[in-house]
């Protein structure tokens, strides 16, 4: 006859070989599966990182989509700082772009992708008065992408949108802001 010490012991070990086989199973298909999930890129930074696009004060930033066809960035921006631009361009610029140090603009603004607001016949071909919105449409620039050609579904392109403006006191001299950041996905 066991005595009632070994016969607890066995069954500790017993039921400690159960617990495993019971619920090891599932925690190793949840480990496969996590494991699928993260070489599929679903937890990856660009899928928790949604569409936003998040405006300074006294401007608008909003539905911002990235085609994916041309690798353009439609927006409807605004602005309501109180000021009416005579004129207005408008520039996306990625995130990383260098800084001049003397002007405190991005080096992209020598770069020919201003995009001018016309079709504004109401107020000028060009002006911006404040209180109003327009929806444009901004080459993306983003590194390593050629203007105009298509991108992969779901890339990303992250950065700032600028104006560059003149007002009626200042005509000749072009004022630069920065009005939005954002951060789109090709759709």
């Amino acid at each position: 006859m066991l005595k009632p010490y070994k016969n607890m012991k066995r069954h500790k070990a017993q039921s400690a070989m159960e617990y495993l086989m019971t619920y090891g199973w599932a925690i190793l298909i949840i480990a496969v599966v996590l494991g699928a999930l993260f070489s599929l890129g679903v937890f990856s930074g660009n899928s928790i990182l949604g569409t936003a696009c998040i405006a300074g004060s006294g401007y608008l930033c909003q539905t911002p989509i990235y085609q994916h066809t041309n690798g353009n960035v439609l927006v409807t921006l605004g602005q309501n700082t109180g000021t009416a631009w005579s004129s207005a361009n408008f520039l996306f610029v990625p995130q990383g772009t260098v800084i001049s140090s003397t002007t405190g603009l991005p080096v992209t603004m020598t770069y020919p992708y201003l995009t001018a607001l016309l079709g504004n016949t109401a107020y000028g071909s060009t002006a911006f008065p404040s209180g109003y919105t327009v929806s444009v449409t901004l080459p993306a620039n983003v590194p390593g992408v050629t203007a105009g050609t298509a991108v992969v579904v779901g890339s990303a392109a992250t950065g700032a949108i600028w104006v560059q403006f003149t007002t009626s006191a200042s005509p000749t001299t072009p004022q630069y802001a920065q009005i939005a950041t954002i951060n789109v996905k090709a759709s």
